[in-house]
């Protein structure tokens, strides 16, 4: 933990008994005992707490340095009955809670750097701040209390609702549609064309990209994630979504709300994605596909064919996913099938040799 994290978690200190009432977790031990912060069960320092919700991790409890612990209750028993803990049901949801108290957002103030160049008939909400070196082209509208980070761009047209963050270097292409609440972190890019091409005397020509690009509520976008515009109709990611870095969402792809996306995941064109939808780290889905609600697509899953909602899929070409693993399963008998093909092939023609010799 840095050392201004450090100073942060001590000015926003609490003790057991408070941090118990705040979680709606059952205290075990000193009440009293003050808390500084929150950290991984080997890195946690003296003073703090150790967050213990996996069971993999118990292997450090013996070493950590904690001095008290917030653990699930199927873990507690791991956790030396002398140590103070408070004991929770929903582990990441009290986390979540004390995180927000230990390390509460920096407050910000309206203010437009001088740097920053604003267009023509660009509106701006109350409480917006716009930092060195942003741009903000002509017929932007930017909501209530959204901040605007270093060397942003906003292009022509775009909009922003109320209470957005873009981190730094962020751009959105002309008429991009930004919801309430949406964090779009660093390197991100919106709004791009897609990649439409047809091949005409053996040249390749663009298909102009004229729709749009959508971004509903409260949607999180990692860095450096690039989502296309729509080349006829939108490109929309549904409100709730969250992607994590390096997601790229190609043109006319719908994504339903509260989807989930791990790095490096791509989705090629038009293809329709059902609300609730997880996929693992570098999952790849072909283009013009609908995928149910609630499918799960497992880690470096490649689709190339429509999911059913609630099913989860997995392997290379994406397969059910039990059926998959019997196939795995089966591929690691594949030596000894071989070897016993082998002694068979050796036995039959010994047999057809033997049938040979015998005959007048």
């Amino acid at each position: 933990m840095s050392e201004n994290r450090r100073r942060n978690s001590q000015s926003a200190g609490l003790t057991m008994k408070e941090i118990a009432e705040l979680v709606g977790g059952k205290l075990e031990g000193d009440g009293g005992l003050w808390v500084s912060g929150i950290g991984p069960v080997d890195e946690a320092d003296a003073g703090q707490m150790a967050f213990l919700a996996r069971k993999r991790y118990a292997r450090y409890v013996p070493g950590s340095r904690a001095s008290s612990f917030l653990v699930s209750s199927d873990l507690q028993v791991y956790v030396p009955s002398h140590v103070p803990r408070i004991i929770v049901e929903e582990p990441y949801r009290a986390l979540r809670t004390l995180l927000k108290r230990f390390h509460p957002p920096q407050p910000h103030s309206a203010h437009v750097h001088p740097t920053a160049v604003i267009g023509l008939g660009v509106e701006l909400g109350n409480g917006v701040s716009v930092g060195p070196y942003a741009v903000i082209e002509d017929d932007a509208q930017i909501g209530d209390g959204c901040r605007i980070g270093p060397h942003c761009v906003i292009g022509r047209g775009s909009s922003l609702g109320k209470e957005c963050l873009l981190h730094p270097q962020v751009v959105t292409y002309e008429e991009t549609v930004i919801g309430d609440r949406v964090v779009v972190h660093s390197g991100v890019r919106l709004g791009s064309d897609g990649f439409g091409f047809t091949l005409v005397d053996d040249v390749h020509l663009k298909i102009p990209q004229v729709g749009r690009c959508v971004i509903e509520d409260d949607v999180e976008i990692g860095a450096n994630a690039t989502i296309d515009r729509g080349s006829l109709g939108d490109t929309v990611v549904g409100r709730g979504s969250k992607t994590d870095n390096l997601v790229h969402l190609a043109h006319n792809v719908k994504v339903g709300a509260g989807s989930l996306f791990a790095a490096l995941v791509g989705i090629a064109g038009s293809t329709r994605i059902g609300k609730g939808v997880w996929m693992g780290g570098q999952v790849g889905v072909s283009d013009h596909l609908d995928i149910g609600d609630g499918a799960r697509l497992a880690i470096a899953t490649k689709l190339m064919r429509d999911v059913p909602g609630g099913q989860t899929v997995s392997g290379h070409p994406a397969r059910e996913h039990r059926e998959q693993l019997k196939k795995q399963a089966n591929l690691s008998r594949l030596p000894s099938l071989v070897e016993r093909i082998g002694m068979l092939e050796e036995k039959l023609a010994d047999l057809l040799e033997g049938e040979v010799e015998m005959e007048p």
